[in-house]
């Protein structure tokens, strides 16, 4: 049976008068219909206000993890701050009078940036031994390097040999030193947060109240005003440091690094790749569609209905709050470049008609020519909004968001191409027919005679690429570090690199230990140690009773071993915690270990000033819970954070004799290695979901379960084969690369609609496979062709970014639509002429020429 035999009469009515209405609201009245088009954009125009663009910590965490909650409230319970580290690595050496005045320097001008709290330089931490004298002096002993009576010698040591400021202060080498730069926090706005994070999650959970999805609209909108308004704040503190840095390098080596310049810096890549490689690939289409076609109308009209696409897409997202973000970065070179993959399309088609019928009408070979490309370019779409939507199936907020943005970019483009490009090409004059060729028919018709003589080949080479594939995909990873972010030769890369190997890494780690409820020491029995304890009894009453008696020699021995272990892992650099001051303390007792009294005393005697330094961080007295800080060597090749994390959480219970509730782990590096790992599950579900989507969708087409598969196995290859070059090239899974998989399936699948709607068509002519093949490849092999060769270099531009994850979504997207150009060219038609799926009507039998499937 024929298709045309299976469509039910009233199918056609209906289509036939769908058409009727679009031929008469944009073709015969194309003025009217483009001024609303106009009006539309100038709606869209008043949106790019809220154009905005985010790197915030958001899109590095997974949206409903419990462990994320957790950070939050540990980062407010210790008041963390945002800060940045400068390493200073001055050619005199450290404690030479120029390099400490150039310090100072430096330092005085960093506290006169609006919004820094606090500069902490190696001027400004506690020198406890300065001179070394015993535990009861402690307090009149304490100094800075800026004390009129400091010693710069007993300074030296301490800062080279103390544990507390070791590969922290000080790089092993002795030749840089930290300066940490603190921000301020408005309470009011760590509220916000909570307040936000608390009612988001009562809305996942769907137990919100009516009042609070009101309230939390509030907070949507109050929290977006902050987030601008930080990083703002942000920019222009960074700028600041920047410009005092600048002043003083000519002078001495600086590093500079930090959470907040990582966001700082990611944001003026967005912005940055947002701009020039929109011109860029506009500047690439236009060339190439005039190499293409030869005329300038042939350039200018996709070429608007592209910018135009971008234009609205911007002030949509402006006017509803969707935010560009790492993920959704190279939004608008998708854009480009699916609007203009529509419009090759369509005018490929009109020139192919203006060939076969050059005295037809202009309005009547617009109207047949959209008709015509209507149903695979619907179909087209529709697979690619497939792909896109498979990404609702992470946690990740700016990758469901990304599915979500390109499923309305894709409408755009649809609903744009179909308004605007006909309407256009009516008002236009008919332009003359010109040769019947194509640029690209040379190439095409070679395709289809490689196909015919080789397709032995073809189907080895396919099994080797099926081989390969599977290969890497067993070996592909989600281990990925924030330094490998940024390319080698910029300044943030730079900057975390020489803080990670020399300062005691970059990424932290903490572990939180529930050590119960404190109770006062008592007295010592007999008179010796009763005459030790009177010796601290004038310093019991400057600090809290229940504060004083919380620090306990057994409490501190826990701390110590924890502390202890994960110094001694290879991941780790830098770690800091009571016992940190503990070892520093016991070296001033004559390397005795401290009791409970001293421990007492060594509280009270430290200087509130430097108890934010010392105590604070690391003990939450209120909260019966101490916290141990570590920083992670993440550009070491040897870490691997999931197993690293597990050992930890084992390790603890198994050596260190820890009950499992008595210890959590937190920080930036669990969060962010949750995220990784989330990113298998939620491939496999995106995968899963596409294959069996776009099948059913093929089945809906082609009404046969054999041409179906046929159609999507080269394609699906084609994508997949991303997974096994990542695989096989040690390149991990990220928030970006993720996304790669999703869009060149919802891209490829075009080919071959494109493909096989046309043979089916041929096919019907007279039944010659073969024959179907050839003018297959010579007529819509072309716009294949063509849409491919833009879509590979127009990705392919990406690779000039600073942001490595960029230029690995450039190669990988152009990688794949090469493989998805020679699949549908080669492979699906040798499957399409050794399988005859397609059953031809007996009259077009009769026709056939017995050897033309051979």
């Amino acid at each position: 049976m024929s298709k045309a035999q299976r469509i039910p009469p009233w199918r056609d009515r209906a289509w036939d008068f769908c058409w009727e209405l679009y031929d008469r609201a944009v073709l015969r009245n194309p003025v009217p219909s483009l001024a609303v088009l106009a009006g539309l954009s100038l709606v869209c125009c008043w949106g790019l206000r809220g154009f905005r663009a985010d790197a915030s910590g958001d899109s590095l965490v997974l949206e409903h993890d419990d462990d994320v909650r957790y950070s939050r409230a540990i980062s407010a319970r210790y008041e963390n701050s945002d800060f940045v580290v400068i390493a200073y690595e001055p050619p005199e050496g450290l404690f030479a009078p120029a390099a400490l005045l150039r310090l100072k320097a430096v330092r005085d001008s960093l506290r006169k940036i609006p919004g820094v709290s606090s500069v902490i330089t190696m001027l400004d931490v506690p020198l406890l031994r300065n001179p070394p004298g015993p535990l009861e002096r402690l307090q009149e002993n304490i100094k800075t390097l800026e004390s009129p009576k400091a010693s710069l010698r007993y300074a030296k040591e301490e800062v080279r040999t103390s544990p507390l400021y070791q590969n922290q202060l000080v790089g092993s080498d002795f030749k840089a030193t930290a300066i940490q730069v603190d921000f301020l926090v408005d309470p009011a706005d760590r509220e916000l947060i909570d307040r936000r994070a608390l009612l988001r999650e009562r809305d996942y959970r769907k137990t919100i109240t009516a009042a609070e999805r009101v309230e939390l609209k509030d907070l949507e909108d109050r929290y977006r005003f902050y987030k601008d308004k930080v990083a703002a704040q942000r920019h222009l503190q960074l700028v600041s440091i920047r410009s005092i840095i600048n002043r003083h390098r000519s002078q001495a080596r600086f590093y500079l690094g930090g959470i907040p310049m990582i966001i700082d810096d990611i944001m003026a890549y967005i912005r940055s790749d947002v701009v020039i490689f929109g011109i860029a690939i506009m500047l690439f289409i236009a060339i190439t569609l005039y190499v293409i076609y030869g005329g300038i109308r042939w350039v200018l009209l996709p070429l608007g209905s592209c910018v135009l696409s971008v234009i609205l897409m911007m002030g949509g997202m402006g006017l509803v709050h969707w935010d560009v973000t790492v993920v959704s970065a190279n939004f608008v070179t998708l854009q480009l470049i699916l609007t203009m993959e529509l419009s090759i399309y369509v005018m490929s088609r009109y020139r192919e008609l203006l060939w076969a019928k050059p005295h037809a009408s202009n309005h009547d070979l617009v109207l047949e020519a959209v008709k015509e490309a209507f149903v695979p370019a619907f179909y087209m779409k529709l697979t690619t909004i497939v792909g896109f939507e498979s990404l609702i199936f992470c946690d990740i907020l700016p990758v469901v968001q990304f599915g979500w943005i390109m499923t309305l970019g894709v409408i755009v483009s649809m609903i744009l191409i179909y308004w605007i490009v006909p309407a256009v090409m009516v008002l236009s004059s008919k332009p003359d027919a010109g040769q019947e060729s194509e640029w690209g028919a040379p190439l095409t018709f070679g395709f289809a005679r490689f196909t015919v003589n080789y397709a032995p080949l073809i189907y080895s080479i396919t099994f080797v690429i099926a081989a390969g594939t599977a290969l890497g995909i067993s070996r592909l990873q989600v281990e990925n570090s924030f330094v490998d972010y940024f390319r080698k030769d910029t300044d943030i890369y730079k900057g975390m690199k020489f803080i990670d190997e020399s300062l005691g890494g970059t990424t932290p780690i903490e572990i939180i230990l529930k050590l119960g409820s404190g109770k006062a020491p008592a007295k010592p029995a007999d008179a010796s140690a009763d005459k030790a304890f009177d010796a601290f009894s004038e310093f019991e009453a400057s600090g809290p009773e229940a504060g004083k008696y919380w620090y306990t020699s057994e409490r501190l021995a826990t701390i110590e071993k924890v502390h202890d272990y994960l110094e001694g892992l290879p991941e780790t650099g830098k770690v800091m915690s009571l016992a940190t001051l503990k070892k520093t303390a016991v070296t001033l007792n004559s390397g005795k270990p401290l009791d409970d009294v001293a421990l007492a005393f060594l509280y009270n005697a430290v200087a509130d000033r430097f108890k934010g330094l010392l105590i604070s961080p690391y003990v939450s007295i209120e909260n019966d819970e101490a916290r141990i800080t570590a920083r992670i060597k993440d550009s070491s090749p040897m870490l691997h954070r999931a197993e690293f994390i597990r050992r930890i959480r084992a390790d603890l219970v198994g050596k260190i004799g820890l009950k499992p509730d008595q210890f959590r782990i937190s920080g930036l590096m669990l969060l962010y290695n949750n995220m990784l790992q989330s990113l298998y599950t939620s491939q496999i579900k995106s995968i899963g979901f596409s294959l069996l989507v776009l099948f059913l969708m093929l089945l809906a087409l082609f009404r046969s379960v054999t041409i179906s598969l046929i159609a999507l196995f080269p394609q699906a290859l084609a994508s997949l084969s991303v997974l096994g070059v990542m695989g096989l090239g040690g390149i991990s899974l990220d928030v970006m690369t993720i996304t790669i998989v999703a869009i060149a399936m919802g891209i490829a699948v075009n080919n071959t609609i494109q493909y096989v709607y046309r043979f089916e068509k041929e096919i019907r002519r007279d039944g010659n496979y073969m024959r179907a093949m050839h003018h297959c490849h010579l007529t819509v092999g072309n716009p294949i062709f063509y849409t491919s060769l833009t879509i590979t270099v127009g990705f392919a531009i990406l690779t000039m970014s600073k942001f490595v994850p960029t230029i690995i979504f450039g190669l990988l997207i152009g990688l794949s639509m090469v493989v998805a150009l020679l699949s549908s060219q080669t492979l699906l038609p040798a499957l399409i002429l050794w399988t005859k799926p397609f059953n031809i009507p007996s009259k077009a039998s009769a026709q056939s020429d017995p050897a033309g499937g051979s």
